[in-house]
């Protein structure tokens, strides 16, 4: 199995703070089934800066601890951009996932469509592939909230404006058609982010939206909560 999105890099961002936890952490993705990993660490401008040097630098010790403790885990470095206003100057020089030609990309929970086709086609422009990170935490993928108002209680311009509403997966037609790939966390399938993140994420999956699948494991803690009957892709 892979892990295509994990935070196990030391001292990057907001994962371990030292190898030897990042060490914990190989061992017990390794004692799950899992034969390698992305390393995906952060980065926000002003939060989690370390440059790509610093990310290829640290999966390499990382790999050669973990291969002197005989823990049989396969690194490969990437980033998880942020989508905000300093994603196009950090498309100059990207680190894509390992040695494919994946920019993980993660929305904020409240953005606009077209944001997000902007950074997508820019992403497609610079000749890479748009994998985005957890679309379920996003709230522009989220399940339609139920109404409480009938509809027979609606005005007739109401009813009219109601239904020429976009459809709800629009913009995932635009991802899709563009060629994007799309993360989902384990986690969410067992509600670890909450129910609505759940429900988002049983119904993309259903949709069959998905193409990776990851941890987005921040701490050794953190896969208790992963259950080992879940499909892998």
């Amino acid at each position: 199995m892979i892990d295509f999105h994990c935070h196990i890099l030391p001292g990057l961002d907001d994962g371990p703070k030292t190898i030897e936890e990042s060490i914990e952490m190989a061992a017990a993705l390794q004692k799950a089934g899992f034969t390698a990993v992305y390393c995906t660490p952060h980065l926000i401008k002003g939060a989690y800066e370390a440059d790509n040097d610093a990310v290829r630098t640290a999966a390499a010790v990382l790999q050669k601890r973990l291969n002197n403790e005989n823990i049989g885990l396969e690194l490969f470095p990437g980033r998880e951009y942020y989508l905000d206003e300093f994603l196009s100057g950090y498309l100059e020089n990207p680190l894509p996932l390992g040695g494919t030609n994946f920019i993980m990309l993660e929305f904020p929970i409240h953005i606009s469509a077209e944001l997000i086709k902007d950074a997508c086609f820019l992403i497609k422009r610079r000749g890479f592939v748009p994998m985005i990170a957890h679309p379920e935490r996003c709230g522009i993928f989220g399940m339609p909230q139920k109404r409480k108002t009938s509809w027979f209680q609606f005005t007739n311009s109401q009813r009219k404006a109601e239904s020429s509403k976009p459809k709800e997966s629009s913009i995932l037609d635009y991802l899709k058609d563009l060629g994007c790939a799309f993360q989902g966390n384990l986690g969410s399938f067992i509600g670890l982010y909450g129910s609505q993140a759940q429900k988002t994420a049983n119904h993309l999956r259903k949709m069959e939206i998905y193409t990776h699948f990851g941890t987005d494991l921040h701490s050794q803690s953190g896969i208790k909560y992963l259950r080992e009957d879940l499909s892998f892709k």
